[in-house]
């Protein structure tokens, strides 16, 4: 029972401890919260003389303002014709609850908004929840095309006069057949002068009043000055000196002559021959000539008896004469055919 009794109040510290924890980490997360209080406005352009949304102010840019702060601006028809979006307004805490006017040029919209959030009657909500940008449309009325901004003119200026000396590295006049001196402001030319050895006079004429006090620098022939002017209207100067660097003359490029280009000779193209035709000869056909038979007879055969006066014959006989006769007929035969060539 002590136990419980001890226990009982460490408990109820615990829980405690642990509610005041949690509404802490709830603080916490609420302030991690951004909050951006700005009005996202778009909606159509009229003229009075149109019933209907209008593309004359097309690429004007509409300005959102209050007390004469600009708060925010867009181009009108950039998206869509005759029509503005994207307007964003704010945020500036300073403001909040103002009305915002709307401008083109010099022209004002007849319509006005609340820089803020709106109650059910259209006022505005102090304290209601802001933490997102608020989005509306609202059309807007304007009295007529705004005429352009003019741009103004500079003012004029008097030209300024320089005369004096010059001097070109360690030489006291100028390089021979350089006679004229020019003026530059910004590689514009801003004025001309006569040069004369080692004199030389210069109007310089900008002719606005915007080139005051820059640098003017002066060039003869490709050579131009270490000395600089600061122009100054209607000033006039006779002993101004001015420097430049030692004169290098430009070496004449030595013409190399070019040979002659050879002319192309064209190919003598012969004509292309058609070969004749050549009539193959016609083969003679020669008969083979038939063997004549050609009678023999004894007495054109010569006959040698043996010295025993019996026939060269081992056999003897009529077969052995037959069988003489048969092997000479063919050495025969060539002989006659001799003869007869």
């Amino acid at each position: 029972m002590k136990k419980l009794k001890l226990f009982l109040p460490l408990l109820t510290l615990a829980v405690l401890f642990s509610v005041s924890l949690f509404k802490e980490d709830n603080n916490i997360h609420a302030q991690d919260i951004p909050e951006l209080h700005m009005l996202v406005l778009q909606g159509d352009v009229f003229l009075p003389a149109s019933s209907n949304k209008t593309s004359s102010l097309d690429g004007f840019l509409l300005e959102a303002k209050i007390d004469g702060t600009l708060l925010g601006s867009v181009r009108i028809g950039e998206n869509i014709t005759g029509r503005y979006s994207g307007l964003e307004v704010g945020p500036n805490a300073d403001l909040e609850g103002k009305q915002i006017s709307f401008h083109i040029g010099g022209q004002v919209a007849f319509e006005k908004e609340i820089f803020g959030p709106l109650t059910v009657a259209g006022a505005y909500c102090r304290g209601c929840t802001w933490s997102l940008p608020i989005s509306r449309s609202l059309n807007l009325h304007f009295d007529s095309v705004p005429l352009p901004t003019p741009t103004p003119q500079p003012a004029k200026v008097e030209p300024s006069f320089l005369t004096g000396t010059l001097i070109f590295g360690s030489i006291l006049s100028a390089p021979d057949g350089m006679n004229k001196i020019y003026a530059y402001i910004d590689d514009l030319e801003v004025g001309s002068g006569t040069v004369s050895g080692s004199d030389f006079s210069i109007t310089i004429d900008p002719g606005v009043a915007t080139y005051e006090g820059k640098n003017v620098v002066f060039k003869i022939g490709d050579s131009i000055s270490k000395t600089k002017y600061t122009f100054v209207g209607d000033d006039f100067q006779t002993d101004f000196k001015l420097f430049f660097p030692e004169f290098v003359p430009t070496p004449t490029p030595t013409s190399v002559p070019v040979p002659p280009t050879a002319t192309p000779i064209p190919p003598t193209l012969e004509p292309t021959r058609t070969p004749t035709a050549v009539p193959e000869p016609t083969p003679t056909y020669t008969p083979t000539a038939t063997p004549t038979a050609i009678a023999m007879s004894t007495s054109d055969l010569i006959i040698e008896e043996d010295s025993s006066g019996g026939c060269n014959s081992r056999g003897g006989g009529a077969a052995s004469l037959s069988l003489i006769v048969l092997s000479a007929a063919p050495l025969y035969l060539l002989n006659r055919r001799k003869r007869k060539n």
